[in-house]
């Protein structure tokens, strides 16, 4: 089989005329060149140059070769900057997983930076919780997510991951903008324990965050609403049918003041709920 050097000394000694002048351009020796041309020669069973004490000249089949192997150098080398930009995530495809909050608040921005310095990126996104879009990247369905954990339900990811902290964020407490308590900078999970609670399934590490704080806090909640979608709880609690807890990055907005939806976004006590 014929190997790039042999390719480039044909091209070389077609364009110079010449085993010395193609030997300086590639910085091989002239008896170099010249075996590599006999070499392939021998393989091929076909004279490739006729040769004079003065200069070299293809015959008709070094010349076809020659223009052969200029497009295969050509391809090779295309091939070669291409995989170069695919390591350096400059083409190929990304696919990326997120929870829901991340993927409004977060996503879209990194995303819209990625692609302009890389726009030949195809990427790909997939929204699910951490117990969904872990298992893909395991599977190799997603190359990375985006996950969270609460600082009280932590877990142990699988091996094999690699695991980059991009933030950390409080608890906020989510109150209707006429509730006694809304005033106040920071409150107390000992406060609420006679709330009406609207969290998310059962099954999920938000619910168990809240049974988790509240447990610290010397009560149980009474979870009257549960759903996974990230909005209803806003309007519950607006319509004064609860309270709830939600992550800073879930948040409609941060201030101390009552927003436009009738709610109020309140900082727990404890810094260490996040």
């Amino acid at each position: 089989m014929l190997t790039p050097p042999q390719l480039q000394a044909i091209c070389e000694v077609v364009a110079a005329g010449s085993f010395r002048t193609a030997a300086k351009r590639l910085g091989y020796t002239p008896s170099a060149v010249s075996q590599q041309i006999s070499t392939v020669e021998r393989t091929l069973g076909v004279p490739l140059f006729e040769r004079s004490p003065r200069s070299v000249r293809p015959t008709a089949a070094g010349l076809q070769l020659a223009l052969r192997a200029g497009r295969l150098l050509a391809d090779l080398s295309a091939t070669e900057n291409e995989m170069r930009a695919y390591a350096a995530a400059e083409r190929g495809r990304l696919r990326l997983g997120s929870f829901w909050s991340a993927g409004f608040r977060l996503v879209p921005t990194v995303l819209t930076g990625f692609l302009r310095d890389r726009p030949e990126v195809d990427v790909r996104y997939e929204e699910g919780d951490p117990q969904v879009t872990v298992d893909a990247v395991l599977e190799g369905r997603l190359d990375l997510a985006v996950i969270f954990e609460y600082g009280v339900v932590p877990h142990s990811w699988p091996e094999g991951l690699e695991h980059t902290l991009v933030r950390e964020e409080p608890l906020y407490l989510l109150l209707p903008a006429a509730h006694p308590l809304a005033g106040r900078p920071r409150i107390r999970l000992a406060d609420l324990r006679d709330e009406r609670w609207i969290s998310y399934h059962e099954d999920t590490d938000a619910a168990r965050c809240l049974r988790h704080i509240c447990a610290a806090g010397g009560f149980l909640p009474e979870v009257l609403f549960r759903t996974n979608d990230y909005n209803l709880p806003y309007e519950l609690v607006r319509q004064g049918l609860g309270v709830a807890i939600a992550p800073e990055l879930a948040v409609v907005d941060t201030s101390t003041s009552p927003d436009a939806s009738g709610t109020r976004l309140v900082r727990l006590t404890d810094p260490t709920h996040t």
